[in-house]
């Protein structure tokens, strides 16, 4: 489906959506114990988010109902929910989306079909798996048996992304979780993103990428890379607007702290820090828009670029995310303040799929170092 639609615009409509129904006041919920706090968030909010912005229908494509955007408009709503610190299932709803491109609903069994129209409605929760790590293994009668590490969402998961090992090769799958699924929730320091393990038996386990098709699982990787960057960037761009905000307000020896050369030289490093892994996030999602021909391989350039894009957000959100307690004062270390549910957030997902040095790494494997010499555009 074609539409008109700006990625600025998804982001501001969700910008004004988080100003009267913030998603942190959800985390400070969450911290406090509140009657949401064992699914992780609001889900009668998350309801109305998905009803009256149609998150969830950004990525998928139109034969679900959805607009069938591209990349650069999922990083931009997810950059916007990381910036609330919004604590509902918007990196996984937004790759399930993608994932369904290549599917029908009439091609999946019934019971998966209604599970995803249930997500995307806002009614059911999709959690995410890690696809770097151990695969599960799915068999010839497409249902898997084993245990799902650290889902994200995974106390409430209806469905689960994850990376799977099929008879006919490796793939990313959806894998529908019953109600009775043992669920072993983890112990984190993080108050936004609720993990948990599944173990699951003789669960329907449905290819969102061919078995075997390694560009189709490397483009849903690294989109679930790139989702995660910006939701990083969201989060360190709300630290530096936090931060600018508390120096031209704080007064200290009579003048405020914002005119004292160290803060304007902590915060204009975290900006230009910002800067950067937005535009590596900006650059990798263009590239997965991009053609997939033999004359543009602009999709070959997305896994680099998103890998330094995920090593740079992760960098750049502990950085802010330290500052952005260090600048508050005294009031910054308590534990009513809201500096350290963004510095447990960025220390808990900083390391999500590799740490900065082995991202690094992975992405010189990958040939980003051919970027210096080839366009980006």
């Amino acid at each position: 489906m074609s539409s008109t639609l700006e990625p600025d615009e998804a982001q501001l409509a969700l910008r004004a959506y988080f100003a009267g129904s913030p998603g942190i006041a959800q985390v400070r919920g969450v911290r406090e114990g509140t009657d949401f706090a064992a699914a992780g968030f609001d889900r009668d909010d998350w309801a109305r988010l998905t009803e009256q912005v149609g998150l969830a229908a950004l990525g998928a494509p139109e034969v679900w109902g959805g607009l069938g955007l591209g990349a650069c408009h999922l990083a931009a709503a997810v950059e916007e929910c990381g910036a609330s610190l919004h604590p509902g299932p918007a990196r996984g709803t937004a790759l399930l989306g993608a994932g369904l491109a290549a599917l029908s609903p009439d091609a999946l069994p019934a019971s998966v079909a209604s599970s995803v129209a249930a997500v995307l409605a806002g009614t059911a929760v999709v959690g995410l798996a890690g696809l770097t790590g151990d695969r599960l293994a799915v068999g010839p009668d497409g249902t898997a048996t084993g245990t799902l590490s650290a889902v994200t969402h995974g106390a409430v998961a209806d469905l689960v992304v994850a990376a799977a090992d099929l008879p006919a090769g490796p793939a990313i799958v959806l894998v529908l979780v019953a109600p009775e699924t043992a669920r072993s929730p983890r112990r984190t320091i993080d108050f936004v993103v609720p993990r948990a393990d599944l173990s699951v038996c003789r669960a329907p386990a449905v290819a969102l990428t061919r078995p075997g098709d390694r560009t189709a699982y490397t483009r849903l990787v690294t989109l679930a890379r790139l989702l995660l960057a910006a939701e990083q960037v969201g989060g360190a761009q709300a630290c530096l607007t936090a931060m600018v905000d508390y120096a031209l307000l704080r007064h200290q020896f009579g003048e405020l702290i914002g005119s004292y050369q160290a803060i304007q030289h902590r915060c204009a490093t975290v900006a230009v820090d910002v800067a950067a892994a937005r535009a590596l996030v900006a650059a990798a999602a263009a590239a997965l828009d991009g053609p997939a021909d033999a004359h543009d391989r602009a999709q070959d350039r997305a896994e680099p670029l998103a890998l330094l894009a995920r090593a740079e957000a992760a960098e750049c959100f502990v950085e802010a995310s330290a500052a952005y307690v260090q600048l508050s004062g005294g009031i910054g270390f308590t534990w009513e303040h809201d500096a350290h549910l963004y510095f447990r957030h960025a220390r808990a997902t900083a390391p999500d799929g590799g740490t900065p040095a082995q991202l690094r790494e992975a992405a010189v494997k990958a040939g980003c170092l051919d970027l210096l010499t080839a366009p980006v555009g």
